[in-house]
């Protein structure tokens, strides 16, 4: 799997910050999704994921969710897809859909406008945002596929899911360029950016799945798909390492996965994530769990770190050197006893290396090649506005800022006025960077 890698790696400034029939409308922006049909024939597929528009997920966890036209009569239908949509994205990702009111002039949000016809979206992710009908639903089943009369909760359910599917950015799956020839059902609507894995043929986002919509259900690889890109507490106790490669690439490391991040498209790659074993040449069998930091050194090199030990990474040859994992100790001049572990590291614009440890850090001499006198000190009243402790990732980008990660959020640090420029949600800003 090297090769995979290397393929990931070689390809290739951005100043931070169901089987269903649909209709595509106006500037091919309405993305329509229609009536049950019979069950499609079993296609063979590889379970993966997802069709995504990076570019459109929303920058807040918080989505506002209002109806432009509810109506006494229709509580329970509401409320179905209130309940459909906590059990289903909500449920197994960091995203939450708050409100479901009436909407106000001017609200942002996802607006959804009940009517009898073919439920759709105008677009993916936040394009709907503040938008009146941005979202159509269709709780009565009247002149448009009548057959869902008798089975009113499970269309309406059904249906729903896939709709949000599309508010929270991702496309039909048979959009994607690699569909299989026996996915006859043709594309429609928005395209995606980005391809999440090989094509799924189960995702709720499949016109050729097997079940209609998937039953309204999310396949296990919807779910790997929407925790990529709007977080999940299965990721909180993850090691986590941001690495930046001399190929216009950002590695982040989370758990035993890694994700190639594009710095010009200012997005994560196709592909993304992936196994870090084997993908990353001669990588240690003990190492099963990821990597707590990274940094390239600027000499070819890179060094990788987990717990007490280090490895040593040939960027030319794409694989670990021999000799390693290595302990920290005994290797890193001056390497303070109580030091076990590494929480983040980033190579500064001053000759120094700067790592993170709790609520610590060191100031590494990279000439002296060891730990400066008077480390570990603590973070706070150090470094201005910065986390004060367990930082996940960090790295200096080349646009010149220096980028910490914790937990939901990101801070831009400026290395010129040492101290943090802003402080915001990863959601949306680094698309598909986990967390």
């Amino acid at each position: 799997m090297t090769n995979s890698k290397q393929r990931m790696k070689r390809e290739g400034n951005v100043m931070k910050r169901t089987s269903s029939l649909c209709a595509v409308g106006v500037m091919g922006w309405m993305i329509g999704c229609a009536a049950v049909a019979d069950d499609a024939e079993q296609i063979a597929s590889d379970t993966q994921d997802l069709y995504v528009k990076g570019a459109r997920i929303w920058r807040t966890l918080s989505i506002p969710v209002c109806w432009d036209n509810p109506a006494a009569g229709n509580a329970t239908e509401r409320g179905w897809v209130q309940n459909k949509i906590a059990s289903t994205w909500a449920s197994v990702s960091d995203v939450a859909f708050s409100g479901w009111g009436t909407c106000a002039a001017g609200q942002s949000g996802i607006h959804i406008k009940i009517n009898d016809e073919g439920p759709h979206t105008v677009g993916l992710g936040r394009d709907l945002d503040g938008v009146t009908g941005g979202m159509v639903l269709n709780f009565t089943f009247n002149t448009w596929s009548t057959s869902c009369q008798t089975t009113k909760q499970f269309c309406i359910e059904a249906i729903a899911a896939h709709e949000f599917g599309h508010a929270l950015g991702f496309a039909h799956e048979q959009n994607r360029p690699d569909t299989p020839a026996s996915c006859t059902d043709a594309p429609q609507g928005s395209n995606g950016d980005t391809t999440i894995g090989a094509w799924d043929l189960n995702s709720i986002m499949n016109y050729c799945a097997p079940n209609w919509n998937n039953n309204g259900n999310l396949s296990a690889t919807d779910i790997v798909g929407v925790r990529q890109y709007y977080g999940s507490p299965t990721f909180v106790n993850n090691r986590k390492a941001g690495v930046v490669w001399p190929n216009g690439k950002i590695y982040f490391f989370n758990g035993a996965q890694y994700t190639r991040y594009d710095i010009a498209n200012d997005r994560a790659d196709s592909g993304s994530p992936a196994s870090i074993a084997p993908a990353w040449g001669n990588w240690p069998a003990t190492w099963t769990d990821g990597i707590d930091a990274g940094l390239d050194w600027g000499n070819g090199k890179a060094y990788l770190f987990r717990g007490s030990q280090y490895v040593r990474y040939d960027i030319a040859t794409d694989k670990v050197d021999l000799g390693y994992p290595a302990s920290i100790a005994g290797n890193w001049g001056n390497w303070p006893a109580t030091w076990t572990s590494v929480d983040a590291v980033v190579k500064w614009n001053n000759g120094k290396v700067y790592f993170f440890r709790g609520s610590e850090y060191l100031r590494y001499d990279i000439a002296t090649d060891k730990v400066d006198l008077g480390y570990p000190a603590p973070i706070a009243g150090n470094w201005p506005g910065l986390f004060t402790s367990n930082i996940d990732y960090a790295l200096v980008h080349p646009n010149g800022w220096a980028y910490f990660f914790k937990g939901k959020q990101y801070q831009r640090y400026d290395m010129l006025l040492d101290q943090v420029n802003q402080t915001l949600p990863i959601v949306g800003w680094w698309a598909g960077v986990p967390f």
